[in-house]
Order: structure tokens, then C-alpha cells, then sequence
């Protein structure tokens, strides 16, 4: 396995971090990053940013009106549509 070096490292961290990468994709990027102290600098501030927007989502989503309700305004929305 070959390092793939800082650029292609720091340009996929992000997708590392979400699993969207192949096993064949990421190996020689987690090589590179287990011996590169800069990257995994960067990858440690990619991963905290990701945990932060995952769990600001997660709480907007939980903040939600429930899905009956939302149901039932749409419902009234749509028939006085209809009755305009």
C-alpha cells in the first residue's frame, strides 16, 4: 500500500468520517493519516465539526412538530386550497 499524501488525505477526510468511502478508497488515506501529525489534526477538526452538524440535525429533527400534526395543517391547507 502506498501513502496517498496530504492533499487527496485532506480532500476525502469528510467522506472517511461518513463511511462513504470503499475499503479499497480509504486504506491508504488511514494509512496516511496514522502517520501524518498535520492531517490528523485536520481530521480531528473534521470529526468534531461533523459530530456538531450531526447533532444540531438530530435535535432540529427532535424539535419537530409531530408527524400528526404537521399531517393535519397540511390537510387543512390543502382543502382551503381546494375551497379558493
Amino acid at each position: 500500500m502506498s501513502d496517498c499524501g496530504c492533499d487527496k488525505a485532506q480532500a476525502n477526510i469528510y467522506e472517511l468520517l461518513r463511511g462513504e468511502l470503499c475499503a479499497e478508497e480509504s486504506a491508504p488515506i488511514r494509512e496516511h493519516l496514522a502517520h501524518c501529525a498535520d492531517c490528523q489534526k485536520e481530521e480531528s477538526v473534521c470529526a468534531r465539526l461533523t459530530t456538531a452538524v450531526r447533532r444540531a440535525c438530530e435535535e432540529e429533527r427532535d424539535g419537530a412538530a409531530p408527524a400528526d400534526l404537521r399531517d393535519a395543517i397540511l390537510r387543512g391547507l390543502t382543502s382551503s386550497e381546494l375551497a379558493v
